[in-house]
């Protein structure tokens, strides 16, 4: 096998496929290696160079290791991050540091043996450094597994997505060992989803079912979760959703988890639907009272940058139900709620007492800049709102409502206006200008 070409610079890959890297305090103090044992003639002889006499040369770098156990451990710590064990997360990043200088220092005829092998390309789609691999597989003797494995994995690690699946993208992954199978489709699943989200949903479902209750297992759910709502399939969606939340609630990941869940639920519009807010609650009973508010406020924040006022409404007045009084919850609950409301032409004026009222020191610097786009949206309305009118005509009974602060947020006008006043077509371009601080604002 060649010596494959350095990689040119490029975005970072989706990610390994193994999932985040992430500890645990159980494996905190284990040692990195099991202690050394003194080896058996036959394991020398096994252990040397093919074809070569055991004792000919000096080894090029080191024997003593055992990657089969090192990479056990470090899968057995993933598992208990994604159970719920958090205090391993900067422990795992230490603990993948050692794995890689001992698998850098190792003599090639370690990875003769095709469990090592086999570990090897399990460990860094777990969190290994893939310089480290790309070093490894250009010494001789290549490590004793398929090629198209080793190097297909590389090329993920490395980012490179299309060479990377023509490696491995005829790869029967349920053909293989289960721990590295589920790792592999995994990194399939990441390397089709653009292009055939069908077909990666498939490979999420091969990985969970091969390495069940592992963060493997984790990961693959939750990233199927997000193809299912980018498909629309809501009640794919609402299923997967249901069973993360049930199983995988107390992950490490399940923050992210949540934030990815709220902004696919606002762009579904789940709840625009006469069940949907029974439908969501249902979903979220398995999480405790102050996770539940957290989604509301999430989904209410999605909500409003997508325009979608009602849903942003309901989803703040939930949030307002669950937060104590007084808290930084119950703060970030009226922003929303009257950011919600700032630009509808029959409740600016509340929303613009409301957010004069809000304590700008208490939010994140993304909330603050929500809460100076929603006052001047509350503005511009109450501007626009005030200017002569430019026609005699009556107005209509109801005038329509108005989008939420962003998504094209613009005041209402009257059935007889023949153009707009200069107040209100000086609001229309500022609301243009929110619309893009919104959107470009961290989240």
């Amino acid at each position: 096998m060649a010596p494959i070409p350095e990689p040119v610079p490029t975005a970072a890959p989706a990610a390994h496929a193994a999932a985040e890297p992430a500890h645990d305090a159980h494996s905190a103090s284990a040692p990195m290696q099991d202690p050394p044992a003194e080896p058996s003639p036959a394991q020398a002889d096994a252990s040397a160079p093919h074809g070569a006499p055991a004792k000919a040369a000096p080894p090029a770098g080191r024997t003593d290791i055992y990657p089969v156990t090192l990479v056990r451990r470090l899968q057995r710590l993933q598992d208990l991050i994604a159970a719920g064990s958090t205090a391993g997360i900067a422990q795992q990043r230490a603990m993948i540091t050692e794995m890689d200088a001992a698998f850098g220092d190792a003599d090639p005829s370690v990875w003769q043996d095709p469990a090592n092998a086999r570990a090897l390309v399990m460990y860094f789609l777990g969190g290994g450094n893939p310089a480290v691999l790309r070093a490894i597989i250009n010494r001789e003797p290549k490590p004793n597994i398929d090629e198209k494995l080793l190097t297909g994995s590389l090329l993920y690690l490395e980012g490179r997505e299309e060479p990377a699946l023509r490696q491995l993208g005829e790869i029967d992954a349920r053909k293989l060992p289960n721990g590295i199978g589920g790792q592999i489709a995994l990194a399939q699943a990441a390397l089709t989803v653009r292009s055939d989200p069908a077909k990666a949903s498939r490979l999420l479902e091969v990985a969970r079912l091969l390495m069940p209750g592992t963060l493997v297992d984790e990961a693959a759910l939750r990233r199927a979760v997000l193809v299912a709502a980018q498909a629309g399939d809501l009640d794919q969606f609402e299923r997967l959703s249901g069973q993360y939340f049930s199983r995988f609630r107390h992950s490490a990941y399940a923050g992210n988890f949540r934030q990815r869940f709220a902004a696919a639920l606002s762009r579904m519009n789940v709840l625009a639907t006469p069940d949907g807010l029974s439908r969501l609650d249902a979903l979220l009973a398995p999480l405790d009272e102050e996770a539940r508010r957290e989604v509301f406020l999430l989904v209410s924040r999605s909500a409003i940058v997508e325009g979608k006022t009602a849903l942003a409404t309901t989803a703040a007045e939930r949030a307002m139900v669950l937060a104590p009084a007084a808290s930084r919850d119950a703060e970030r609950a009226r922003v929303y709620l009257s950011a919600a409301q700032a630009a509808t032409p029959d409740r600016y004026k509340t929303a613009e007492e409301a957010l004069k009222a809000i304590d700008r020191a208490r939010l994140d610097p993304s909330d603050q800049a929500l809460l100076e786009a929603a006052r001047r949206t509350a503005e511009l309305i109450r501007r626009a709102d005030e200017a002569p009118s430019q026609t005699t005509s009556p107005a209509p009974a109801a005038a329509p409502s108005a989008p939420a602060v962003v998504a094209s947020a613009q005041p209402a006008r009257t059935a007889g206006d023949e153009k707009p006043s200069a107040a209100l077509t000086k609001a229309q371009a500022k609301l243009g200008e929110i619309d893009s601080l919104l959107k470009d604002a961290p989240r």
